[in-house]
Formats: C-alpha cells, sequence, structure tokens
C-alpha cells in the first residue's frame, strides 16, 4: 500500500467526520487578520497588524486615568468610519457611559447600542446566549434564547464589528450577587469565566466581531521581582485574548499638555503583553486630549515614515520627504499636519511593512485547487 498524501487524508477525513471546520492552511478561513484602528497609528503599527484583530477578544488593561475607556471609543469610531452601516455594541457594567464625551471623541451616538448592566450572567445571555437541553435523538442543543452573535450569524452580518465590555473588574459573578455584605468570596469571577469564553471565542471567529474588554491594573502583593501587576479576571480571560495591551499614564512635565494652565491631556505608553499576531512586547507611545481622543498624529507618522524609509534621515538635523528637504523635527512635524500628506505615508508605510513581513507565495483560489494542485505534485 502506499503512501497516503495529505489528499487521500482529507478526502477519508469528510467521508468518516463530514468537512466542517476542516480547512487547508492557506485557505480563506475564518481566522480574521482584517483589523480595526485604535485611532493611535503608533499603536496600530506596534501591534503589527495596524490595530485590533477582528474576530477575537482584545485586553485593555491599565490603572485609573491610562486611557483604557478612551481608546475603546476611538476604536469604535474607527471602525464606524469605515461604512455608514457599521455600528458598535457598548457592555456599560461600569454604569458611567456619557454620551456628550462619546460624541467628542468622534463616536456616532445612532450606530452604538448600549447595554448597562453588570451582573455577569446576563451579560453572557446577551452575547451568546441562553442553550436548551439536547435533542434525545440528534445530541443538538438550541438555544431557548438567542444571543447577539447568534442573531449575527443567522442574519449574515447586520454591521456589528466591535463588542466592547466596560469593565471585567465591574461585573458580579453569581455566587457574589446572593453573597451577604462582607463575605470574603475568592476567585468567583476566575472560576465563572472559563466556561463562557470558551463558548464565547468560536462565535466571535465566525461572526468576524472584535471584542474589546476593559480591565484594570492591580499591584500583587509581596512581589519582590518581576511584574508586580496582574489585573482581574484569572487565567484564562488572558489565555482567550489574542492581544493584551497595557496602558499607562506618562506622568513627566513635558509630557503633559496643558492649555491656559489647566491639564486637558498626557501622553501614554502602551506596552503590549500578549499578541498572536505578530511579535509581543513591543511599545508604542502616543498623545492623548481627554475630550478629543488621540492628537500629535502628525509626530505619530513621522516616526512611522522614517522607520520605514518614507522619510529619510540623512543626519540628525535632515529630515528628506518626496525630495524636499526639511531642517529640524519641528519643520517637518508643521508639514505632516496635512491630512492627506498624512493618509499617503501611512498608505505608503504599510505597504512597505508588508513586504518587509511577508515573502511572496502562490496563492490558491480555493481548498479544491490546493488539493488538487497536491496531488500533481505527488
Amino acid at each position: 500500500m502506499g503512501k497516503k498524501t495529505m489528499a487521500d487524508i482529507w478526502k477519508e477525513m469528510e467521508k468518516q467526520h463530514g468537512n466542517e471546520g476542516l480547512y487547508t492552511g492557506d485557505s480563506s478561513m475564518t481566522t480574521y487578520s482584517d483589523s480595526i484602528s485604535t485611532g493611535s497609528w503608533a499603536l496600530d503599527d506596534a501591534l503589527g497588524i495596524w490595530g485590533i484583530p477582528k474576530g477575537h477578544i482584545v485586553q485593555f488593561a491599565g490603572f485609573e486615568s491610562s486611557g483604557k475607556t478612551l481608546l475603546a471609543l476611538t476604536t469604535a469610531a474607527e471602525w464606524q468610519k469605515k461604512d455608514p452601516d457599521n455600528w458598535v455594541f457598548f457592555i456599560d457594567a461600569e454604569f458611567s457611559f456619557d454620551q456628550m464625551w462619546a460624541k467628542s471623541l468622534g463616536v456616532d451616538l445612532e450606530r452604538i447600542l448600549i447595554y448597562r448592566e453588570n451582573r455577569a450572567d446576563k451579560i453572557f445571555e446577551r452575547l451568546i446566549g441562553v442553550p436548551g437541553k439536547p435533542n434525545k435523538n440528534t445530541g443538538e442543543i438550541k438555544k431557548t434564547k438567542p444571543g447577539i452573535l447568534d442573531v449575527e450569524i443567522e442574519h449574515g452580518g447586520t454591521g456589528l464589528g466591535l463588542i466592547i465590555l466596560d469593565s471585567v473588574a465591574a461585573m458580579i459573578p453569581p455566587m457574589e450577587q446572593s453573597s451577604k455584605p462582607g463575605k470574603a468570596n475568592i476567585a468567583l469571577m476566575a472560576r465563572f469565566l472559563p466556561p463562557e469564553l470558551r463558548k464565547l471565542t468560536p462565535l466571535l471567529t465566525e461572526t468576524g466581531v472584535a471584542c474589546i474588554v476593559i480591565n484594570h491594573l492591580r499591584f500583587k502583593p509581596d512581589v519582590m521581582y518581576g511584574d508586580p501587576t496582574d489585573s482581574p479576571g484569572g487565567t484564562a480571560l488572558k489565555h482567550a485574548c489574542s492581544q493584551m495591551i497595557n496602558l499607562g499614564m506618562i506622568n513627566k512635565k513635558d509630557s503633559r499638555i496643558e492649555l491656559d494652565g489647566e491639564r486637558v491631556g498626557h501622553a501614554i505608553r502602551a506596552h503590549i503583553q500578549k499578541n498572536k499576531k505578530a511579535p509581543p512586547f513591543r511599545t508604542a507611545e502616543f498623545d492623548i486630549k481627554y475630550t478629543e481622543g488621540v492628537v500629535n498624529r502628525n509626530i505619530e507618522i513621522r516616526n512611522i515614515g522614517a522607520r520605514y524609509g518614507i522619510i529619510e534621515r540623512p543626519n540628525n538635523t535632515m529630515w528628506i520627504l518626496d525630495d524636499e528637504k526639511y531642517k529640524g523635527k519641528d519643520a517637518i512635524s508643521k508639514i505632516l499636519e496635512n491630512e492627506e500628506l498624512q493618509k499617503s505615508i501611512l498608505e505608503r508605510a504599510m505597504e512597505a511593512k508588508v513586504k518587509l513581513t511577508i515573502p511572496a507565495t502562490k496563492s490558491y483560489k480555493n481548498d479544491e485547487e490546493k488539493l488538487k494542485t497536491t496531488e500533481e505534485e505527488e
């Protein structure tokens, strides 16, 4: 008996088990590589795919006033900009959503659905539905109440592309809802989340909806070496995330943005703690204004342009863009305030990055063509 090829095994698996969930590695399977910009080009670049990945869970974590909710809302605004039918589902577990603030950050309030609830079981019922009893003959489980992601699957795309949960730390697990005041409840959320995340993850992948979970950073006691910070929710949440971004305020005098003596913004340092789409442990710095969102994008695009060779640096003081010379970083930054020029440089940087990271490969129209080619080569 001759050696079996991949095509032979493929056909045998289809015959015995069906073809559900079976793909070749280069097929157009639903592990989404499309991304949604965060509003900061510096952070998008550091994430490796110019934003957060669709169809996956991403965590924004940080201490107070680090820009977690602001960055989630600017990401929502960027998703809405892509198409007039795009909308966002915002779970307000902290009961703190502010209409005017979201609007000032560029969010279209008519295309964001707010769900104000902090009971964890109700939140996940709204997302993934309520399962019924298994069918005695087939074992199939039909849901007695569909979740919002079930509706998205059934109707083939409604424009929902982003779910924001603000925040994990504010959710109340079921056992805590009935506990007496002052009772010590240990790791209830860490025990609640694992099965629910296992249900949520495949639905996000199938629909292509990105989910941003906002979380708090806290100091762990008695940690002398390594990272002393941790976030609520247990390790299951960390494993479920495709990207984990820790945000921190750069609290230096020259990192504060002031207007008439009043502080109106500050610089942020984002550390990418986990990334399954590109190399992790990169950092990005960008500026925010509290009522405007990400600002000084001309500085971000200046640094990106220089990184990918769009802007040349023959020496420490000279900048060259499209054969035009500019002396000093202030001069080049002033020119880059032009939004059309910013977009042009960003597009060129994206093209340059693709050439640097992705080698040329043969593409196949579908799985059958791939298998046919494999058989012929064998």
